[in-house]
């Protein structure tokens, strides 16, 4: 039986060949023996293919020879003993079925056997008149004694150590190739079998000892094939070996394309190994578009429209060198020429992406995290290794969102929050970050001023105060710029003995209090109690007083 490469067209002669010897075993009438015909001239088209068809390969072996001797020269050379070993071959066995029907019709040799297009032939079967004979094949290959065939020219036994030793140069070429060696073996097994009858009989009788002259023509016939068969994937072999048609490389080289080389703490490393395989004898050229053009994947074959660059080469490489001149996701587009040795010209478009992040220093003051309640706290965050679009931050006691720079936070009642993270991978997949906690603090009371003086003044002049308008609140030393509103307040002072009280609504005096401060005289205190103030969260702050001596 053939490999398991072979067509199923070759297959099913095979199956057709068992059958019709085993139907050998019953009865050999005339419907066999046309059957033998029938798959003797299909056995005969198949060896015409794969002569046809190797004779292709071979061409196509040698121009390649022809312009990479370095390349292909050896392979070339092997190919050569290989056409001429089953050449020989299958000439021999058309001797063999020349011979049986000439000796068996009675025919000069010359009669049976001549040439068609170049290609040797046999007398086909149809016109054989004693298809049934066996003796004459049986006398040929076997001779008398079936346990012990006759050896010499034109034997069975020459033909299976001829066949043998095929099969052996085969595997011996198939060195590195497994499959193919198997295949070689089980083409061409010479083991002792049981016969139909259920003997145990050797290669030589079972397929040639009283064995009809139509069935053992298409016996021989079924070797042929076997051994154009085994040629034809052995040459192939050979040629794809050394390089594939379109893209034929010498160089394996591995390379490790990671999914990102920012791994964080209990996250996962992730890269693709493989092997890339170049011509280091063919180099290819590489281009890549400048400034403002493109490639045009649409043409054919694909062109940069606008301004290119070459990269240079180190071999079969191109070196690629960008200077980052500014922070984001930066993409590179080029093509890449290449023309296989025997081949059309390929083109073939790429792009990259890769993204340059700014320098960045992160120093955290961990005792003074804190987020202020009823303001917009502005807010960076980032992790290193991804890009703004792969963090997702969200947060406890209070709300967080996106803004022009950064992200905006305003805390709730609590004490305290926290600020959570989960990236994206470059894989897909997510992980969670730990969270950075903050303390949660009302924004501090403001201070109050009174004629442009506040808590730490001890005295106004008089002149100041006639010309006051009333009471402000200023936040002092802090980081937002907030304005807190004066709702209310009380003015007193003695006057004549007597306690005036006059009380303010808003931050400006009334009438009635600016009546009593415009007759306080120098050396009197005055006082500005109960200031009370409204914060830009609404809630309403007690002050605490002022209060200062006339000079």
């Amino acid at each position: 039986m053939a490999g398991s490469n072979l067509s199923p067209r070759q297959k099913m002669i095979n199956m057709m060949y068992l059958v019709l010897t085993a139907m050998l075993a019953l009865n050999v009438s005339k419907e066999i023996l046309d059957s033998f015909v029938i798959v003797n001239e299909g056995l005969e088209n198949t060896k015409s293919t794969f002569k046809e068809k190797m004779d292709a390969t071979y061409a196509q072996f040698q121009n390649l020879a022809k312009e990479n001797e370095a390349k292909y020269g050896a392979a070339w050379h092997n190919a050569q003993q290989v056409q001429a070993m089953a050449s020989k071959l299958v000439s021999h066995i058309d001797t063999l079925k020349g011979l049986a029907i000439a000796n068996t019709e009675g025919l000069e040799l010359n009669k049976v056997m001549g040439k068609h297009n170049g290609v040797d032939t046999v007398l086909n079967l149809h016109y054989v008149g004693k298809k049934d004979n066996y003796d004459i094949i049986t006398a040929m290959m076997v001779g008398s004694e079936p346990a012990t065939p006759k050896k010499g020219a034109n034997s069975a036994f020459e033909l299976q150590a001829m066949l043998e030793g095929f099969r052996d140069e085969v595997k011996k070429a198939a060195a590195n190739d497994p499959k193919l060696q198997a295949s070689a073996d089980e083409m061409f097994n010479f083991e002792s079998r049981k016969d139909a009858s259920g003997t145990v009989n050797n290669w030589a009788s079972m397929n040639f000892y009283h064995v009809p002259l139509a069935a053992a023509v298409t016996i021989l016939s079924k070797l042929q094939t076997d051994i154009r068969t085994m040629e034809n994937e052995l040459v192939g072999r050979m040629m794809t070996g050394v390089e594939a048609k379109t893209f034929k490389f010498n160089t394996l080289t591995p390379i490790v394309q990671p999914q990102s080389s920012y791994v964080t703490v209990g996250g996962t490393y992730r890269a693709n190994i493989f092997l890339g395989a170049y011509d280091n004898q063919n180099a290819p050229e590489v281009f890549i578009a400048g400034p403002g053009a493109r490639v045009d994947t649409t043409a054919n074959p694909p062109v940069i429209v606008g301004d290119s660059r070459q990269l240079p080469m180190n071999g079969a490489m191109a070196l690629l060198e960008e200077t980052a001149s500014g922070a984001g996701l930066r993409t590179v587009t080029g093509i890449i020429k290449f023309k296989p040795v025997g081949g059309e010209l390929q083109v073939e478009p790429f792009k990259t992406e890769y993204e340059v992040a700014a320098p960045n220093l992160v120093v955290s003051p961990t005792k003074m995290n804190v987020f202020y309640r009823g303001v917009e706290n502005p807010v960076s965050i980032s992790v290193s290794g991804y890009s703004a679009s792969n963090i997702q931050p969200s947060m406890t006691n209070g709300s967080l969102a996106k803004a022009a720079n950064g992200y905006i936070v305003k805390p709730g009642p609590g004490s305290d929050a926290t600020v959570n993270v989960t990236v994206t991978n470059a894989d897909g997949s997510k992980k969670s970050l730990p969270g950075v906690q903050f303390r949660v603090k009302n924004v501090p009371n403001p201070t109050p001023y009174f004629a442009g003086h506040g808590v730490n003044d001890n005295s106004v002049k008089k002149n100041e105060l006639i010309a006051a308008q009333g009471v402000i609140a200023k936040m002092e030393n802090f980081e937002f710029d907030l304005r807190f509103d004066v709702v209310s307040y009380t003015v007193s002072t003695t006057i004549a003995g007597n306690f005036l009280e006059k009380p303010c609504t808003g931050p400006a005096l009334t009438s009635e209090a600016k009546e009593v401060l415009s007759r306080v005289k120098s050396g009197q205190k005055i006082f500005i109690e109960n200031i009370k103030a409204r914060g830009p969260d609404g809630s309403v702050r007690n002050l605490g007083a002022l209060s200062f001596k006339v000079i």
